[in-house]
């Protein structure tokens, strides 16, 4: 009975938490307490077996009630830190990936595709004439316009394993691994057919799209960045709207 009585009461603490498990013992005890008394008075052989029992789930509740609260204490540290960093590599505006952690997943996604021997591609964006949107609407409507730019980048990319970045600005970078220049090209015009498809925030904006993708080992990110910066500019001087 008594080793029944502490496997319970550790078990409680394990599946239940400190909260839940408490409530769940100080039950299972009163139930405990209620049966003996409904039993009539105890014996006093019996009596030494009870104690004995109490003092064991006593000092067993104790000891669990103890590490599982230290353990969830450890546990809520860990996320509030996980929390703290994912939120830090986040713009806080967008709520795509910041400038430094876009630079940190960019090279990262190139280190990966040379071990593996993949394509990559990234695509740099802006959005066309975003001076006139913040001049005309305002600055509060400039950064609707940028958070639902952001947004809508993010939902069309996101399901195929891409990353979105905001560079600076109006300037996002998208990175897609697994993906040559031909197939990028064409998720860089879907995402230009899109933008200029539907109003973004309320407002009818367009944006220029350029596409650089990952040569051999001998390439690297700022190489990489250069030639799809310089494509989007491209797509600028073309009359904008458009993808290079």
């Amino acid at each position: 009975m008594t080793l029944w009585l502490t496997l319970n009461v550790l078990v409680s603490y394990l599946v239940f938490g400190t909260r839940l498990g408490t409530g769940v013992n100080v039950v299972s005890v009163l139930t405990m307490l209620v049966s003996v008394l409904m039993n009539g008075p105890v014996a006093p052989s019996n009596l030494a077996d009870w104690l004995t029992a109490a003092i064991v789930m006593g000092g067993t509740g104790l000891i669990a009630f103890s590490t599982v609260t230290f353990i969830e204490q450890n546990l809520s540290a860990d996320l509030y830190t996980t929390e703290r960093l994912r939120a830090a590599r986040k713009d806080a505006l967008t709520e795509v990936l910041g400038r430094s952690a876009t630079e940190e997943e960019l090279e990262r996604s190139i280190q990966q595709a040379l071990k593996n021997r993949a394509p990559l591609s990234i695509i740099v964006t802006d959005i066309d004439h975003f001076k006139r949107v913040n001049d005309v609407h305002g600055h509060g409507a400039g950064d609707d316009v940028l958070r639902s730019f952001g947004k809508r980048l993010r939902r069309s990319v996101g399901g195929s394993g891409g990353q979105v970045g905001r560079w600076g600005g109006e300037e996002f970078l998208v990175i897609l691994p697994g993906l040559a220049r031909p197939d990028a090209l064409a998720v860089a015009e879907r995402l230009r057919a899109e933008v200029a498809g539907e109003p973004i925030a309320g407002l009818d904006v367009t944006a220029s799209f350029g596409v650089g993708s990952l040569r051999g080992a001998e390439d690297n990110a700022e190489d990489l960045f250069a030639r799809a910066d310089s494509a989007m500019y491209n797509a600028k001087r073309s009359g904008r709207n458009s993808v290079r």
